[in-house]
C-alpha cells in the first residue's frame, strides 16, 4: 500500500485534490484506493490534511495515522508542520508548491524533491489562486502514480461543471511541469 498525505490550509481544496487522486486510482487506474480528509469547525486558511492510499488489494485502514510515501504541500508555511516527524529511513517524495528553493525551504536534504510554483500556473491558467488541480498534475507526472487521462476524467467527476475545464486545463499544466 501507498499512501499520499496533502497538507494544505481550509479553502485550498486539499480534500478535493485527495478526492480527485482517489478517484483517478480507484475508476479509472483499476487500483483500490481511499481518500480521508481530516476538517472540522476549522476556519478558512487553518492547517487541514487528508490521506490518500491506494493499493492493489483491498484497503480496510480508514485512520489518519499515515507512514506516507508522498508528502504534498499546498502551501509552504506549512512544510515544517509536514516533514516533522517523519522518519529520514524510508524514502518519501516531497512535492510542495513554493517560489522558494529547497534550502530555502530547509527541505534539501530531502530527496526526491519536486518543487513547482503552482500558484503562478492556477492564476494563468485556472484563473484562481487554487493549485490543488495544478498539485494532481504534478503528482501524476513526477510520480507515474495515475496517467494524466485518468485525472483529467476523475476532475469531470469531482469538480462542479462551470470550472471543470479550467481544472483539467491546470492539472494538464502541472502535469507537464511535473515531469522529472
Amino acid at each position: 500500500m501507498q499512501e499520499i498525505i496533502w497538507h494544505g490550509r481550509g479553502g485550498q481544496g486539499v480534500v478535493v485534490a485527495s478526492s480527485i487522486l482517489g478517484t483517478a486510482l480507484a475508476i479509472y487506474e483499476g487500483k483500490y484506493a481511499i481518500s480521508i480528509p481530516s476538517f472540522g469547525g476549522q476556519r478558512r486558511d487553518a492547517p487541514v490534511i487528508a490521506v490518500t492510499r491506494v493499493a492493489e488489494t483491498q484497503i480496510r485502514r480508514r485512520d489518519l495515522k499515515a507512514d506516507p510515501d508522498y508528502v504534498v504541500i499546498l502551501d509552504d508555511s506549512l512544510t515544517s508542520l509536514a516533514v516533522n516527524g517523519l522518519n529520514r529511513d524510508k524514502t518519501r517524495h516531497i512535492i510542495i508548491n513554493s517560489r522558494k528553493s529547497a534550502t530555502d525551504l530547509n527541505l534539501a536534504q530531502w530527496q526526491p524533491l519536486t518543487i513547482v510554483d503552482a500558484t503562478a500556473i492556477a492564476q494563468e491558467v485556472v484563473s484562481s489562486p487554487m493549485v490543488n488541480t495544478v498539485m494532481v498534475g504534478v503528482l501524476a507526472a513526477a510520480t507515474r502514480l495515475a496517467r494524466l487521462d485518468s485525472v483529467k476524467k476523475a476532475i469531470a467527476d469531482v469538480v462542479a461543471p462551470e470550472i471543470r475545464e479550467r481544472n483539467i486545463a491546470g492539472a494538464e499544466a502541472g502535469f507537464k511541469v511535473g515531469k522529472v
